[in-house]
């Protein structure tokens, strides 16, 4: 039983440093930097994969990807694999536009 308590409680108390962080060219996004919306601009590879090129507002846009905290970029399985990334993180679609490039999403901050 005390095993099963401090488990839980080692649990809830470490549940806010479980979730990784989303970096763009190695920039940690933050409410700080981002403000409450970004918008993602999906990438696909010929095997089906995708990244994101992100605008959050920064000062000299330009090929923005999702990386590590190193700056390597990172693929995601599947375009909803990304969204359910962000939604972690934090994020939730708040509109999607389509364009003759393809689709756009703008992401609101959920907290």
């Amino acid at each position: 039983m005390k095993k099963t308590l401090l488990c839980l409680m080692l649990s809830i108390a470490g549940g806010p440093f479980l979730f990784s962080q989303i970096y763009v060219e190695g920039v940690k996004i933050t409410p700080n930097n981002t403000g409450q919306y970004v918008e993602l601009d999906p990438q696909f590879r010929a095997d089906g994969r995708c990244t994101f090129r992100v605008d959050y507002g920064q000062s000299e846009p330009k090929e923005d990807y999702i990386t590590d905290e190193n700056g390597k970029h990172y693929d995601f399985r599947s375009l909803v694999d990304g969204l359910n990334f962000f939604y972690t993180e934090g994020w939730e679609v708040s509109q999607i536009a389509v364009l003759e490039s393809g689709r756009r999403y703008l992401l609101k901050r959920r907290y």
